[in-house]
């Protein structure tokens, strides 16, 4: 495996921890303000909107992840038939085609609209919300630049396996 492969393995690794993290936190956020509404009869939509911020993030950041490890969904109704070469030579291809400028295209148009939400510091439209729309703005773009990654890694592995 190539020093690139590895770091981004790496990276891939550390967000995936980071994740476990973020989700034990809202599992515990989410049983805190359930708790409190049936109990207290007490709300808060900071909260309610953070238990969102914690999802938004698992999901979006998840997504590199999942592909990385082969759990997204496929559709192998003529692939289960072909040989390993010809299946990894299709993925190089596809990866080629079209997961690596799908990412690209995340980043390129999300990025204006997250550099405008990081210009006015863009705070929830809801009275007691949280001000940090624009920290989850910031996902769009990460999630193109980790599914960047994923492909990069996915085409440097394909290509030394056909080496092998």
């Amino acid at each position: 495996m190539s020093s690139i492969s590895f770091i981004i393995n790496k990276i891939l690794e550390i967000t995936i921890a980071l994740l476990d993290y973020v989700l034990l936190f809202m599992i515990f956020l989410l049983t805190y303000i359930v708790l409190a509404r049936y109990f207290f009869s007490w709300g808060n939509i900071a909260y309610q909107e953070l238990v969102m911020y914690c999802h938004a993030t698992i999901f979006m950041l998840g997504i590199s992840y999942t592909l990385k490890e082969g759990s997204h969904v496929s559709i192998d109704i003529f692939s289960k038939k072909y040989s390993k070469s010809l299946k990894i030579k299709i993925n190089l291809l596809l990866n080629i085609i079209f997961l690596i400028p799908i990412s690209l295209f995340f980043i390129y148009i999300s990025l204006d609209m997250v550099m405008n939400s990081w210009a006015i510091h863009e705070g929830s439209s809801e009275a007691g919300g949280l001000d940090f729309v624009y920290l989850l703005k910031s996902l769009i773009p990460l999630t193109g630049v980790l599914i960047f990654l994923t492909g990069l890694n996915k085409i440097i592995l394909g290509f030394s396996e056909l080496g092998k």
